[in-house]
């Protein structure tokens, strides 16, 4: 005997239908689970205008070049600071697009900003109200600064520094808030080398930087002659600042500060720096620079 096929209890049209909603059901979630590519207008991609440009400009701080001279400085002579260009150079990345640093002190990335001329800046910009600035939620600046003092000096704690000079590089976020808490003066310099330099010869009581940078000195023979106060201050905060009106470009920012902040790759860059610092400073003492 013939089996007797079995048949569907709906109607062609029906099947058709609720076929094409589970499909659509699918679709939904993998796209709210990030695994469906998402075709985006223009206008809402991250750096729009560097894409359609081919690249990302991003304003940052300019320091003498090159870094390793310890003799006379052409000071005219400029390139991008380094750990701004490094955070620059990341942020390009993730956007996919290659990176021109345009050297700008703070006030000029916030104008080039403003005229359109830069689509990013890393310029230790404070979080602060303006209609053509928007301004990354979380800050990249990051760790511990400590101070570092003679070891026989009058200066013993942080509270000593009221009314006496701390040498720092421009830009230092630590030093700019000790400064503050504890009514010191701040010289600053503009290579981290210069305010090195200058405190072993004498013109501050304290010179106060990253931990890393610290750390890395006090291996050195020719710094035992230091100690570190006790206590370490936090980072003055600094945000990525990019154009206002930018929602895409903001939101992408800052979902890579945040990145950046629970892979401790800010720490990472921090150590490079601290490290390639405390070689320079190795060299200058033992006259290995070209002067």
């Amino acid at each position: 005997m013939s089996p007797v096929p079995r048949r569907w209890p709906w109607p062609a049209t029906a099947r058709t239908a609720t076929l094409a909603s589970l499909a659509l059901v699918a679709l939904l979630a993998w796209a709210l689970n990030g695994d469906l590519p998402r075709a985006l207008p223009d206008s809402d991609r991250p750096f729009a205008a560097a894409a359609a440009r081919g690249v990302l400009i991003v304003a940052v701080p300019p320091r003498p070049a090159p870094t390793l001279y310890v003799g006379k400085v052409n000071r005219a002579l400029r390139a991008p600071d380094p750990f701004a260009a490094a955070l620059a150079s990341d942020l390009a990345r993730r956007a996919g697009l290659p990176v021109q640093f345009l050297l700008a002190e703070p006030a000029a990335a916030r104008a080039a900003l403003q005229s359109g001329r830069a689509d990013a800046a890393i310029a230790g910009l404070g979080f602060s109200p303006d209609a053509r600035v928007a301004f990354a939620a979380a800050s990249y600046s990051s760790g511990r600064g400590m101070a570092l003092v003679l070891g026989h000096g009058a200066v013993r704690t942080w509270r000593d520094l009221r009314g006496r000079a701390i040498c720092a590089s421009r830009g230092n976020p630590y030093a700019q808030r000790a400064a503050r808490e504890y009514h010191a003066g701040v010289h600053d310099f503009d290579r981290p080398l210069d305010a090195l330099l200058a405190f072993q010869a004498g013109d501050c009581a304290a010179l106060v930087d990253d931990e890393f940078v610290i750390e890395a000195l006090l291996k050195q023979a020719d710094w035992s002659y230091y100690r570190p106060l006790p206590g370490t201050i936090a980072a003055q905060a600094a945000f990525v600042a990019t154009r206002a009106g930018d929602t895409a470009s903001t939101v992408f920012v800052g979902d890579t500060v945040m990145a950046w902040r629970r892979s401790r790759w800010l720490a990472t860059v921090r150590k490079d720096q601290a490290i390639s610092l405390a070689f320079d400073m190795f060299n200058a003492e033992n006259d290995l620079f070209c002067h």
